[in-house]
């Protein structure tokens, strides 16, 4: 279930790990992209069901500079096309035409993507189909904006079955070198606007929605999201408890928030980030030991010093010693 005042900018880790799988087979060094992008080091055996937007943002960044404009933008539209669009058709399935369904947009992406924020406008006649994104002071922020018009060109193109370009897009930020280079032949371009957007012609709205079956993915289950600020914060950061340097700087920075403003919304819901990373620790090094791995290797993965560290980390949140509760899970395992 979707909470309605999600508020922790997110994109679900299996996109992340299509974005980044694509970058590597075009020659970029995997290890070094997920730590310059501040995505986890085990991105790929991860079963966390969503990851920071931040990281993305800059992922789309470092690997737009390696590869170069022109190749980038091709690899990113097939990436949204072949691998990550057939994800969310499904959700279009109920509806007849695309201006049925573009209403619903908004919906339609918060069970995908529970922080976007997508929504359809009609102003003076004419349809939008509009994002706004955080961050305009960014230097990346210009690929935020590309990989969103990307996305939305590719949508349209799917749900049409045809090779659609727009003539009219408004933008954010200021700065247009990079998107002039992907849009058609006399497109307009509006900048410095208070939400990017998309013109829709009345045509396309009047249009079928086409969805053949190698269009579509498997359909994906639907993720339960939680309620609580608290909750929203311990299951992004989940994926990045085995990083030696998870401070509250660095949460701070993944999560898109001042230090400041995430101690504040924590203590308001009575916890602080010691807490929720006390009890990170506790979830993962539970399930590594559920899975058989020693002691010493189950601390050296949570980033203690030595082995007492761990111990008595462990024992402070849980009332357990970790072996006393790889004992006892043992224990349960046999007398079944």
């Amino acid at each position: 279930m979707v909470s309605s005042t999600f508020n922790v900018p997110v994109l679900q880790t299996n996109y992340a790990k299509i974005l980044v799988e694509v970058c590597t087979e075009y020659g970029i060094d995997l290890h070094q992209l997920l730590e310059d992008s501040g995505l986890p080091a085990d991105l790929f055996q991860s079963d966390s069901d969503f990851i920071p937007s931040e990281s993305i943002k800059r992922l789309l960044f470092l690997s737009s500079n390696q590869l170069g404009t022109t190749q980038f933008t091709e690899v990113i539209a097939l990436a949204i096309q072949r691998r990550i669009l057939p994800y969310i058709l499904h959700q279009f399935k109920p509806y007849t035409t695309i201006g049925e369904a573009l209403p619903h947009i908004n919906s339609i992406f918060t069970l995908d993507t529970p922080s976007s924020n997508v929504f359809f406008k009609q102003e003076h006649g004419l349809s939008w189909f509009c994002v706004e994104s955080a961050g305009k002071e960014r230097q990346y922020f210009q690929w935020t904006e590309v990989f969103a018009i990307l996305y939305i060109i590719e949508l349209i193109s799917l749900l049409t079955q045809t090779r659609w370009q727009p003539d009219n897009i408004k933008i954010q930020g200021t700065e247009t070198d990079i998107i002039q280079s992907i849009l058609p032949t006399g497109c307009k371009l509006f900048v410095d606007q208070e939400y990017k957007a998309i013109r829709i012609p009345s045509h396309i709205l009047e249009q079928p929605i086409h969805l053949s079956s190698d269009t579509l993915s498997a359909k994906p289950a639907m993720v339960e999201w939680h309620t609580s600020f608290t909750d929203n914060v311990f299951e992004v950061l989940k994926p990045y408890v085995k990083e030696t340097d998870l401070t509250v700087e660095y949460a701070a920075e993944l999560l898109d928030y001042s230090v400041r403003t995430l101690q504040r919304k924590l203590s308001a819901e009575n916890t602080s980030f010691r807490k929720i990373k006390e009890n990170l620790m506790l979830s993962v090094a539970c399930e590594l030991l559920e899975e058989g791995h020693s002691l010493t290797y189950v601390s050296s993965q949570l980033g203690y010093a030595n082995l007492s560290h761990f111990s008595r980390a462990f024992k402070r949140v849980s009332g357990l010693t970790p072996k006393m509760y790889r004992d006892s899970v043992t224990r349960d395992s046999t007398t079944r």
